[in-house]
């Protein structure tokens, strides 16, 4: 047993791995997809949430069924979606709104999820995308004599969480146990009314009333055929039966040629019924119940025939005023009301105190009322409908004027008042997409101008500083170095007039001193001068390689490539050691990695407890099946007990309790029977009444096994093989001998198999699909997503391997390209600025150009200008 159950539970595990991997049952087997190469789709796709899953059958075929998608924060339906004839659905929900999902079906009970999209703002800003979630909800057959207050709880809850970084799952309650408790409820019902039968045809038994109680026996017989008490009580009672009737057949044939008669006077069959009393008669010549029998229907033959007579005149009557209340409904239908007055008045003459042309006069003069009422509403609504769509063109009117104005905000309120009187209209929607664009490009050029606006407070500080030194050493008379810092200024500011006026007058200066001091200050400012240039060199080298590592060390942090993100920074830190980013970001990568040493640390933990459960539990179910096995019925339910209780969802220990429960309560009502019977009936033996409890046991071991076989039959034959499965093993457990649960339970074996291989090219095929569409589209990330998803499913498939060397190299010409245009960019900006003049700013420009392209010559000429001016 323990062997058997050891398998069963390996190969549910398996089909359980499986089921995670392919798609999301309704028991919330969640596969919420996260990977970084999303964040580079941000800007192709909008902030919503794909759905998608199919909808299964307990029972029967797939014809139809709908999804009602409940907004919960106003109570409102949003959607109402048509469910394909495969099964297959797909919607999209927008963030930030909570749901609820109800799938239905007409005869299947409906199931309820809840769907929150809510997602923290700081998790939308950094990344606001995640991968499509999938799920099957399978919706069961409705049973009505069961209570179906359980289909209206929600079944699982569907939310974004932060531990993951994505959408995550909690379930409620499964199929397993949905399933369990259908057949739970049914095996009750069926439990309570075999017991009512029996209670009931003890009842009659005791009263003499055989026949009936035979008829409630065989009911009870019905709902269990393999009880042999029940075919005893038949049998038994029908000798009674028969050993009676054989007593006083003359009298009960009497008796039913007088009910034979009694029965025809009832149906007025009053010649007939006269026939069967001299029957009677012959029986019982002298009988007076008979000779009045007969003088009575004479009477009521005269009686029935002076009937006839007025039936006829009545009938004639009746005719004339069933055609003219047949005229009226028929012209009320028609909506011809006068005439229908006409005629209704007519059958009231026939018959003044029928109630239904009445009624009917009545209804015509509310129809008259409601058709004249209709059409003042009709009018009402028309006015109502022109307002409101003069309304809408008056606010697009509005919204186009403000936007064309850039009143973005004015615009958007508009727009929206627009909506809310025409939620599907189009040009509202469109407009407001305008507006987000324009506003976002409104940001672009604040933070752009902010940018230079920057840069020339940082030149004017250079400047300042620059004239500030230059008047100084004037004042020193350090001409050279004064000459220096009011060159410098000039670099920074060409055309100011303050360094061109003390440039002027260290000049003159100069121009006093001696000849011979004039040659030494020269060759002292040259000095200067080089070294300044220097050192301006050594300090743009400088900055180039930082900016370069700092670039590379972003990258590969936002690849996840800590290690050579880690080099990167620290050889930026060498270079800088004060600089503050590479440092913010060493640590930043310090923290993810203590983060994903710590999520290992909490996955292995928990993978280790789950392990201890499952022994714990594994050994309780094999010691309580070895118990029950023992036919120690006590402590096999106490074991099976504590193993529900380290496993509170495992449906196996609580089925194996009640039936361990319906076992003892047999027995213990069996002894009692046996009890009062030994009271009753001294001449009967213990022994025997005990050999029949034994021979009933017997029975239900049997019942169980066909019961088991019964479902697990039904099971194969709706090729539901897992369920079929299990069922073919319950019965192998009541009857190990028996050949025909062990060859079911192969073909079951083989019959997943077939479908497991089917589903894994069909997935396989699915995401190859998806693949080769987002490739197509340029949405790389996704196509390696898809491709590495088929390879999960086939490992040893070449195509999604060599698609994956495509996406790689078409990827590379997409970030060269990007590269390229970013350097052209810079060095537009940077060309702009030289020709204006402003050399800090071209500076600027030819440096991120040469931080992006380190070899291009033409950034490096344009710096050793920069520098010789």
């Amino acid at each position: 047993m323990s062997l058997v159950l050891s398998g069963l539970a390996a190969f549910m595990n398996y089909i359980y791995t499986f089921l995670r991997k392919a798609l999301i049952p309704l028991s919330l087997v969640m596969m919420l997809l996260s990977f970084p190469e999303f964040v580079h789709a941000q800007k192709k796709k909008p902030q919503i949430l794909e759905v998608g899953g199919k909808v299964r059958l307990d029972e029967g075929r797939f014809d139809n069924a709908t999804i009602e998608v409940l907004n919960t924060d106003n109570n409102k339906i949003e959607k109402k979606i048509e469910v394909e004839s495969s099964g297959k659905f797909d919607f999209q929900l927008p963030y930030q709104h909570n749901y609820q999902l109800f799938f239905k079906r007409d005869g299947f009970y409906p199931k309820m999820l809840i769907l929150t999209t809510v997602i923290p703002e700081k998790v939308i800003t950094r990344d606001p995308y995640f991968p499509p979630i999938q799920f099957v909800v399978t919706l069961f057959k409705v049973v009505p004599e069961i209570d179906p207050s359980f289909s209206k709880k929600p079944v699982g809850k569907i939310f974004y969480s932060a531990k993951v970084d994505n959408f995550d799952s909690e379930s409620y309650f499964n199929d397993m146990q949905i399933r369990q408790k259908i057949d739970d409820e049914k095996t009750k019902l069926a439990d309570k009314s075999y017991q009512k039968k029996l209670d009931q045809a003890k009842t009659l038994e005791e009263a003499g009333k055989l026949s009936e109680a035979i008829a409630v026996y065989q009911q009870a017989a019905d709902l269990k055929p393999k009880d042999d008490f029940v075919k005893d009580k038949i049998k038994l009672l029908g000798q009674q039966i028969k050993l009676k009737e054989d007593q006083a057949k003359q009298t009960e044939e009497f008796k039913q040629l007088m009910a034979d008669g009694d029965n025809k006077v009832a149906d007025k069959a009053y010649r007939d019924a006269i026939d069967t009393y001299n029957k009677a008669l012959k029986i019982k010549p002298d009988n007076p119940d008979a000779k009045a029998k007969i003088t009575q229907v004479n009477n009521l033959i005269a009686a029935q025939e002076a009937a006839a007579k007025q039936k006829a005149l009545a009938e004639a009557r009746k005719k004339q005023f069933d055609d003219a209340v047949a005229k009226g409904d028929k012209l009320f239908g028609e909506q011809s009301y006068a005439d229908a007055t006409d005629a209704f008045n007519e059958a009231l003459k026939l018959q003044p105190d029928a109630q239904h042309p009445k009624e009917m006069l009545n209804k015509i003069q509310e129809a008259l009322a409601a058709q004249k009422k209709a059409q003042e509403e009709a009018a009402q609504q028309k006015a109502l409908a022109e307002a409101r769509q003069k309304q809408f063109e008056q606010t697009v009117s509005k919204g186009d004027s403000l936007f064309a104005l850039q009143s973005y905000a004015d615009a958007t309120t508009a727009f929206n008042q627009a909506l809310q009187l025409q939620p599907d209209a189009k040009h509202p929607q469109k407009m407001l997409e305008k507006i987000k664009e324009a506003v976002a490009e409104q940001k672009k050029a604040v933070e752009e101008a902010a940018q230079q606006k920057a840069l020339a407070e940082t030149r004017q500080k250079q400047y300042d500083a620059a004239v500030s030194k230059g008047d100084s050493l004037f004042a020193q008379q350090s001409y050279a170095d004064a000459t220096t810092a009011f060159n410098q200024a000039l670099q920074l500011e060409p055309n100011a007039k303050h360094p061109q006026e003390m440039l002027g007058k260290i000049q003159d200066a100069l121009n006093a001193l001696a000849d011979q001091k004039k040659a030494k200050e020269e060759a002292a400012r040259q000095k200067a001068l080089a070294e300044a240039a220097k050192k301006q060199a050594e300090a743009e080298a400088n900055q180039r390689k930082f900016s370069a590592a700092v670039a590379k060390g972003d990258s590969l942090f936002g690849l996840k490539q800590y290690d050579g993100s880690i080099a990167a920074f620290n050889e930026a830190l060498q270079l800088q050691p004060d600089a503050q980013y590479p440092a913010t970001m060493l640590e930043k990568i310090k923290k993810a990695f203590a983060e994903q040493k710590q999520l290992q640390q909490q996955r292995a933990l928990a993978e280790k407890k789950q392990a201890e459960k499952d022994k714990q539990y594994n050994d309780l179910i094999a010691k309580a099946d070895q118990q029950a096995k023992d036919n120690q019925l006590t402590a096999a339910k106490q074991s099976y007990t504590d193993a529900g209780k380290v496993k509170p969802r495992e449906t196996y220990p609580i089925r194996r309790v009640n039936e361990i429960n319906a076992l003892l309560a047999e027995q213990a009502r069996k002894e009692k029977a046996l009890a009062e019977q030994v009271k009753k009936q001294k001449h009967s033996t213990y022994q025997e009444e005990k050999d029949t409890l034994n021979f009933h046991y017997t029975g239900v071991v049997e019942d169980l096994y066909l019961k088991n076989i019964k479902k697990a039959d039904a099971a194969f034959t709706e090729s539901k093989w897992t369920v079929a499965r299990f069922f073919y093993f319950e019965a192998q457990k009541y009857k190990p001998q028996k050949k025909y649960p062990k060859t079911q339970v192969a073909a079951c074996d083989e019959a997943i198999e077939t479908e497991l291989q089917a589903e894994r090219e069909s997935q396989y095929q699915g995401f190859i699909s998806k693949a080769d569409a987002s490739l197509k589209t340029g949405e790389f990330t996704l196509a390696k997503f898809y491709y590495q998803k088929a390879l999960k499913v086939k490992s040893g498939e070449e195509y999604p391997k060599k698609q994956l060397v495509a996406v790689e190299k078409a990827v590379q010409q997409k970030h060269a390209s990007e590269d390229e245009a970013r350097f052209r960019s810079f060095v537009k900006k940077a060309d702009d600025a030289f020709d204006q003049k402003d050399l800090s700013v071209a500076r600027f420009y030819y440096q991120k150009a040469l931080a992006l392209k380190p070899d291009e010559s033409y950034p490096k000429t344009q710096l050793d200008k920069l520098r010789n001016m």
